[in-house]
């Protein structure tokens, strides 16, 4: 083969290698707001993962294209561990303006990219009439406030829930969302709602919050979820989830008072209210679950499938086995308990082992729970296991539904001789052993005395005996007095909150501490926050939900608690609060705000 032959070749394979790159990283997306208003000039971008040869662009018939197609590219290379990453984008952006009010499709653009055709999603965008000074403007009007003028339409929270009629057992998902025309610099005074009736979990907890527009009444907003929860109602009738309260720190511009000229849009200043914003507490119509319930019912609400199975079907005595039975489908599936299951005679049985793979849904927990039912056979034969039943109450079909699994069957063969758990089938106290012979049947019988003597005289009817009666009667007013002394004292409710204000913080800050070990940031200072202010609840006799700054204050004062510790209890209130938010360099530091809460608390209980 000549020199020429291989250059041809390498320059070949080299290209070869191109294009399988430019294919395996090749893409075709499209960006466009999802909500716009009618007079609002808005961009749709489509952007190609590699060098398009050709671009097809949609009809665009319901909309006036102000301005593009316009082409930009970008490139970028990335060397990570000694491997080069190169990538290169071609953007095609289209300026529009809406036509109508409605609800209007962007059709799919195509583009070839290394010989192949990509294609991108059809885009649905909502018109709305919007507001008429945001014309033009799709950053709001925020920049237009002047100070005081913010008004509850230009921000909000807003609780909602997937489902506003349930039945006990059934889930459903609480989505806190905030809504704003205005730029927003920060958060105060966060607090969030308590779900009573409710078995609660946090499903979605963004550290970074997202803002995406959406609409509420015809009108354009920058909406962010602040916290997503999984509810279970545990209890019937109409339950009530709290308001949320929250402090925001809103940006507006300062008012000259005077005239205004063409070059103050240029160097205005800005200043930062405060504006307190209530999500409104919401309503739950909780309905009791249909009488007429199996034997084997234990609480599943949803849809769900069965099936067991035998780790294995043929073993000796002694050995261990497990039945595993999977429980699958959707809705209360982590409050399902394990099936009672009825097992032969002879068998060891040991805790059950739970293992679970769910995710949250809007329809509660879906995936699969396993339970794993240990057993050690002590005896040999042939043995036939459940049926396995398990009922749940169906929501769809809005009755009982009772699943069974198929019998098993398992051999059991004898122990093994040797074992170290042979000897296990034997009877509790016996060893496995010959008799052996001990002599003659009869054993000489022994003349003259006996050499017994006297035993002790009867307890019963002695000094010893009445003196005993005497001391357990007086043992029993002793501890009657001290018993509804101890009743009395447990009458006082806030009394009692008070004493055990200090073991419950401590074992809060217990929790606080662990999770300080494992450096989860957010999660330290929000158990931290929830520790102290669970001990101004306790200690201070207030409700969770009057635990305001100005409340804690004047209690603190009433109860004669200095002004240096009432000071510290705020400060270290707000340092928590503002943990959740505050940029990476000017986050608190951890043990310094724990060692802080101990000494203060230790302080307070002096």
């Amino acid at each position: 083969m000549t020199i020429n032959c291989i250059k041809k070749l390498l320059l070949l394979s080299g290209a070869m290698l191109i294009s399988f790159a430019i294919s395996a990283q090749a893409s075709f997306t499209v960006d466009v707001p999802r909500v716009v208003g009618l007079d609002e000039n808005f961009r749709l971008v489509f952007t190609a993962g590699g060098e398009p040869s050709s671009f097809n662009p949609p009809q665009l018939k319901d909309f006036d294209v102000l301005a593009g197609p316009s082409t930009s590219t970008m490139t970028s290379t990335q060397i990570i561990n000694g491997k080069r990453t190169d990538s290169y984008q071609v953007s095609y952006t289209y300026i529009l303006q809406a036509k109508s009010v409605g609800t209007f499709s962007i059709p799919a653009a195509s583009a070839v990219i290394g010989g192949k055709t990509y294609h991108s999603n059809p885009v649905s965008v909502e018109v709305v009439k919007g507001d008429s000074h945001n014309s033009g403007n799709t950053s709001g009007s925020s920049s237009n406030k002047g100070a005081g003028t913010i008004s509850s339409d230009d921000i909000f929270m807003k609780m909602s829930v997937s489902k506003g009629k349930v039945v006990k057992g059934e889930g459903l998902m609480a989505t806190l969302k905030l809504y704003t025309k205005v730029p927003i610099g920060g958060f105060e005074n966060v607090k969030f709602p308590t779900f009573n009736g409710f078995w609660s979990q946090e499903v979605d907890t963004p550290s970074n919050i997202e803002f995406t527009r959406e609409t509420v009444n015809g009108k354009i907003y920058n909406a962010a979820v602040l916290r997503r929860y999984m509810l279970i109602p545990q209890q019937t009738g109409t339950l009530v989830i709290d308001p949320s309260e929250m402090t925001c720190l809103v940006q507006v511009r300062a008012s000259s008072g005077g005239s205004r000229s063409m070059f103050d849009d240029f160097f205005d200043s800005y200043q930062t209210i405060k504006r307190k914003i209530t999500a409104p507490s919401i309503h739950v119509s909780v309905s009791p679950l249909p009488s007429g319930a199996p034997a084997s019912f234990a609480g599943g609400v949803g849809e769900f499938r069965l099936s067991a199975k035998l780790t294995k079907d043929t073993i000796n005595a002694n050995e261990a086995v497990s039945l595993e039975v999977s429980i699958s489908g959707s809705g209360n599936l982590n409050l399902v308990e394990a099936p009672k299951i009825t097992f032969p005679a002879d068998f060891e049985v040991y805790d059950t082992k739970i293992s679970d793979n769910t995710s949250k849904s809007g329809r509660g927990t879906s995936g699969t729970k396993v339970f794993e039912y240990p057993l050690i056979p002590r005896g040999a034969g042939v043995f036939e296991l459940g049926p396995v039943v398990f009922s749940y109450y169906d929501i769809g079909a809005k009755k009982y539904k009772t699943l069974t699994s198929e019998k098993l069957t398992l051999r059991v063969g004898q122990a093994v001789e040797g074992s170290e758990n042979s000897s296990a089938s034997l009877p509790m106290g016996v060893n496995k052993q010959s008799v052996k012979s001990i002599g003659n049947d009869v054993r000489y019988i022994r003349s003259g005395l006996s050499g017994l003597v006297r035993g002790n005289s009867f307890f019963f009817g002695s000094v010893t005996f009445f003196a005993l009666i005497v001391l357990i009667i007086a043992s029993y007013f002793l501890i009657d007095k001290f018993l509804s002394k101890r009743i009395e004292r447990n009458r006082d409710i806030a009394g009692v909150k008070n004493r055990r204000a200090n073991k419950v913080a401590r074992a809060r800050l217990k929790n606080a501490e662990s999770l300080m070990k494992q450096n989860l940031y957010s999660a330290f200072f929000e158990e931290l926050h929830r520790a102290i202010l669970g001990y101004c609840s306790d200690k201070l006799n207030l409700s969770l939900a009057d635990l305001s700054r100005e409340k804690i204050a004047s209690s603190l004062e009433e109860k004669s608690v200095s002004k240096e510790h009432s000071e510290e209890l705020l400060a270290l209130i707000e340092v928590c609060e503002y943990a959740r938010y505050a940029p990476d360099q000017d986050k608190p530091e951890m043990g310094e705000n724990y060692q802080r809460a101990i000494k203060l608390i230790s302080d307070l209980e002096v």
